[in-house]
């Protein structure tokens, strides 16, 4: 019950998964590879990390960007690969550039995607990861080009880069990036269905560390339908990646940071996700919670066994 505010006070990082497929593709890397764990923050009087107990979804106006307040990174004038988490504990961002340039979208959660896509904006919840390249080539030495994030009419700068350095370096991104199997909802042999309420239910009950709420059969397909009326919810599931594959309501449409291999989905008010999952690695004991860090504190989460 102390997740939200151990996450607060700095307990997140990365870890990067790399293969050989992935090098064979030449994408931006070393120098040119930045990851990015984005947050908000609450400070004291004294500029120290303050969490506040008892509050749904803590946050602050202050922005962080690897633990770094009004972050700055010069860049050359070449193309970089950004890997962009969530870290905060409940505040959703919707990412752009300032200059109007598009992120060219290569990855989530799962790894890389089918192919590539050029997307002008992207929102994340918490837990949720992007995989973007952005273009500096053609910039002049002294352009500056702001990552912020504009959600209910406020804009928050996260993070400014400087071109310093002008540089002849030939990156193009390939058009495809993986080989990834295009699962149908006709495969799935059963649906559950899963109501998110409140800050701490699901299914209408809160989280019990001995009780197991279902059980689900090893390399058996099956739709999972998430819904909610009140609240945003990122949904996480230990153990198993998964395929988005509709949303009703709310935004209506599935975007393309969702496509590929997914393990946290963000549900909003009023929405219903369906999502397709399989697990067939390993049998055993896992959760399905929300990432909104004092909704997991306070038990909505759910104990599931792959049998």
């Amino acid at each position: 019950m102390h997740t939200g505010r151990q996450v607060h006070q700095g307990l997140s990082g990365f870890f990067i998964v790399n293969d050989a497929q992935e090098a064979s593709l030449n994408l931006p890397s070393g120098a040119y590879e930045l990851p990015l764990v984005i947050r908000d923050a609450l400070l004291d009087a004294n500029g120290q990390l303050l969490y506040v107990e008892g509050t749904p979804g803590h946050g602050g106006p202050v922005m962080l960007v690897n633990g770094v307040r009004d972050a700055t990174v010069n860049v050359d004038t070449a193309r970089y690969r950004l890997r962009i988490l969530n870290g905060s504990n409940s505040r959703l961002f919707n990412l752009a550039l300032s200059n109007g340039r598009k992120f060219l979208l290569i990855g989530n959660d799962g790894g890389l995607l089918r192919t590539r896509s050029s997307v002008a904006s992207i929102t994340i919840g918490p837990a949720e990861r992007v995989d973007v390249v952005v273009d500096f080539v053609g910039h002049p030495v002294g352009t500056r080009v702001m990552l912020r994030s504009t959600s209910a009419g406020t804009t928050f700068d996260l993070l400014e880069f400087v071109v310093t350095r002008q540089v002849t370096l030939s990156q193009p991104v390939p058009t495809t990036l993986s080989t990834i199997p295009v699962w149908q909802p006709s495969q799935a042999v059963r649906t559950r269905s899963f109501s998110f309420d409140g800050a701490m239910l699901i299914n209408g009950q809160p989280y019990d560390i001995n009780r197991v709420d279902f059980q689900v059969p090893f390399g058996e397909m099956e739709l999972w339908r998430f819904t909610t009326h009140n609240a945003n919810h990122p949904i996480h599931v230990h153990g198993a990646y998964f395929q988005v594959v509709s949303r009703s309501g709310g935004r209506g449409r599935v975007f393309p940071w969702e496509s590929g291999w997914k393990d946290t989905v963000l549900l909003q008010n009023g929405e219903t996700v369906d999502v397709l999952i399989r697990f067939d690695t390993y049998r055993g004991l896992y959760l399905i919670h929300c990432h909104r860090l004092e909704h997991e504190d306070m038990g909505m989460m759910s104990n599931f066994e792959v049998v």
